[in-house]
C-alpha cells in the first residue's frame, strides 16, 4: 500500500555498534532534515531529495540510556550517519531498540560492525603469532625438505625446448672453435 500525499513512512535503517557506542545510519538521501535525541529515544524526520512528496519519519527508543550531549552526525548524501556514545561503555546491547518485535526497516550494518571479541589488541598478537608460525626455525632449515645444494646449478641438464634452441648453441660453438684457430 503506498503512502497517502503528506502521511510518512519510516526509512530504512541500519546500526553497528562497538563497547562505547552505537552508529545509526538513516539510508536515504534527505533534505528538510530534523533530529532531536534523549537519553532513551532517538527522532528523525525528513524529506526524501529526490521524491518531494515522500516524508520520512521514525523513532527508535533504545534498549539502555545513550549521552545525548556527545551524539554527531554526517551527511554524506546517500545517507545520513549518526555517532552516538553509550551512556556506560561495556557489553553489546542484544538490540538497538527495547522494541519486543522486528522492526522492518531497522537492520544491521555489517559493515560498520566490530564483534565484541574483536580487539585490536587481538589482532596484533594474532599477526605475530601467524608470522612466527610462517617462520617456522631458522632460515637455514626452512627448506631442508628440497634437498637442494646451493653450489648445484640444476639447469645444466636440462635439454633444449627446440631443435633450433640446439642448432644455435652448435653454431655458437663452432663460432668460438673457429676463434681459437
Amino acid at each position: 500500500m503506498a503512502p497517502t500525499a503528506g502521511s510518512t513512512v519510516p526509512p530504512p535503517v541500519s546500526w553497528a555498534q562497538r563497547n562505547d557506542l552505537l552508529f545509526v545510519i538513516i539510508d536515504v538521501e534527505c533534505k528538510d532534515i530534523e533530529h532531536s535525541v534523549t537519553e532513551n529515544s532517538f527522532t528523525f524526520k525528513g524529506t526524501n531529495a529526490l521524491e518531494a512528496d515522500k516524508k520520512y519519519e521514525v523513532t527508535l527508543n533504545f534498549l539502555h540510556p545513550i549521552n545525548p550531549e556527545k551524539v554527531t552526525s554526517k551527511n554524506i548524501g546517500r545517507c545520513l550517519e549518526f555517532t552516538i556514545y553509550k551512556k556506560e561503555s561495556g557489553p553489546y546491547w542484544k538490540s538497538l531498540t527495547n522494541d519486543k518485535t522486528k522492526l522492518h526497516f531497522l537492520k544491521a550494518n555489517f559493515t560498520k560492525w566490530k564483534n565484541e571479541s574483536d580487539d585490536e589488541d587481538d589482532f596484533a598478537s594474532d599477526k605475530f603469532m601467524f608470522n612466527d608460525m610462517l617462520k617456522g626455525g631458522d632460515m637455514e632449515n626452512r627448506f631442508d625438505d628440497f634437498n637442494v645444494d646451493d653450489d648445484d646449478d640444476s639447469d645444466d641438464n636440462i635439454p633444449s625446448l627446440s631443435q633450433n634452441d640446439e642448432d644455435d648453441e652448435d653454431n655458437k660453438d663452432a663460432e668460438k672453435k673457429d676463434e681459437q684457430k
